[in-house]
């Protein structure tokens, strides 16, 4: 899984460049996701539906099932967008974040906009690249696009390293279990899923031991008196 973020400010043209990017990522075969940042919080439940009242009654998380598809609203004090990105889409090529200025670790491109951001916010070590409708002076250290340049800047997302996986070992009886990736993935989106529902837990935990031990040891019966 690719995972890239496209940061800027608003109105900048995040949203049209990340349209454009899908279609083209889908264009080649390639299964693509998106992670909308909200600064400013948003809220999924409409008040006077059903969902509204089973937050309201302290549910932690509330999901929706249509033949259309599904939707899921969580409530969580911090979540790390990459991490949530590969829990909910453990299948997807890429991984598009809009509006990951401040989202550490993940390759980013910036877009400008003349009038309206015209100056680099982005840390240098995890710019990829610059996406703008104006020529920038010399010295831009990464590679510098037009706005409808979305096939060479997807040439250059598909070139970023994977992002890397959680570490996981299964072990049987004292032997250590190959997994495939599908398997891995299968097997921490499961058990983060059960963790994090629980009371009281980070919902982005970094480490999680789970023993099942099956030993039946049940003591002999004594002799009879």
């Amino acid at each position: 899984m690719k995972i890239v973020a496209v940061a800027g400010l608003s109105e900048t043209g995040k949203t049209r460049l990340i349209v454009r990017l899908i279609q083209e990522l889908t264009k080649r075969g390639l299964r693509v996701s998106a992670v909308k940042r909200c600064s400013h919080g948003f809220a999924l439940d409409t008040e006077g539906k059903d969902t509204a009242e089973f937050s309201r009654a302290g549910a932690g998380g509330v999901a929706m099932i249509s033949p259309e598809g599904w939707a899921a609203l969580a409530r969580a004090a911090s979540v790390e967008a990459p991490a949530l990105a590969a829990r909910l889409f453990p299948e997807a090529d890429v991984v598009l974040i809009e509006g990951g200025k401040n989202v550490a670790g993940v390759p980013k491109i910036e877009v400008l906009r003349a009038g309206v951001s015209e100056a680099l916010t982005s840390r240098p070590e995890e710019l990829l690249a610059v996406v703008s409708d104006r020529p920038l002076p010399d010295g831009v250290p990464v590679p510098v696009f037009r706005p409808e340049e979305t096939a060479r800047l997807s040439d250059l997302i598909l070139s970023v390293e994977e992002a890397s996986m959680a570490d996981i070992t299964l072990e049987v009886d004292g032997r250590e279990v190959n997994m495939n990736p599908f398997v891995r993935t299968f097997i921490e989106r499961t058990v983060l899923g059960m963790v994090t529902s629980l009371s009281g837990i980070d919902p982005e935990p970094k480490k999680i031991s789970l023993v099942i031990d099956r030993t039946e040891d049940r003591a002999k019966p004594g002799p009879k008196p």
